[in-house]
């Protein structure tokens, strides 16, 4: 399926995200992206209003252009909240209305993110973030709840920036020693959590899959507190 002009536009910017080539509070502006991109005005500008709805980009008070908004210890803590509450009550939905078909497509998704770092190291770090995303979305919109589905969106957005800019797998390289250690311990493994989650809607477990998955939104919480980079 052919991707339309502003949804990739939308995707190269966070891309550019991911690889740290835009950091939080630097400025952005319409013309170079579309220098940049080598695309026209309209796509751009319509991807620019998208990630400002998102609350990836916020315009800069009485001037031109955008930014990445500052990330802060108390935003984390409300947008990853907000998440798990709506995620969790998504997942105890998804595991009355999933069907088969569905739970085989999200043990798919998770045996793809498992083997990831294994094969790719963080060389596609834009694919494992939409994997990520894949995984989640999927979830959210087997509830059946329109409104979960319009809200979580913008949630998951905000919150992707303190994983792409906080978490060791975008930061690090996979063979530094502090990221091999991370990886021992296992504690974050986040393929591991979304096993759990798509154990328990094979199950038909709807408390238990809400459990896993708001322990796991809260597990990231967690960990991105204990790096003290916030």
């Amino acid at each position: 399926m052919e991707i339309l002009a502003d949804e990739q536009a939308f995707r190269t910017i966070i891309g550019l995200i991911v690889e740290h080539r835009l950091s939080p509070g630097e400025r952005l502006y319409e013309p170079e992206l579309v220098e940049m991109l080598g695309m026209s005005r309209t796509p751009i500008r319509q991807a620019l209003g998208r990630l400002m709805t998102e609350g990836i980009l916020e315009k800069i008070p009485g001037q031109k252009g955008y930014r990445i908004p500052a990330l802060t210890k108390e935003d984390l803590l409300q947008v990853f909240v907000a998440r798990s509450t709506l995620e969790g009550r998504a997942a105890e939905l998804a595991a009355e209305l999933a069907t088969e078909e569905d739970i085989e497509t999200l043990l798919e998704l998770n045996h793809r993110e498992s083997d990831f770092v294994e094969l790719y190291g963080n060389q596609r770090k834009g694919l494992f973030a939409e994997l990520n995303e894949d995984f989640h979305t999927k979830i959210v919109r087997l509830s059946g709840n329109l409104y979960f589905q319009r809200h979580f969106s913008q949630l998951y957005h905000r919150s992707s920036l303190y994983t792409f800019y906080f978490s060791p797998y975008y930061i690090l390289d996979v063979n530094a020693p502090e990221y091999v250690a991370r990886r021992k311990d296992g504690r974050y493994k986040s393929s591991m959590e979304h096993k759990l989650i798509v154990r328990a809607l094979r199950e038909r477990d709807g408390l238990m899959a809400r459990k896993h998955m708001e322990e796991h939104i809260l597990n990231t919480v967690k960990h991105r507190l204990s790096l003290g980079m916030l």
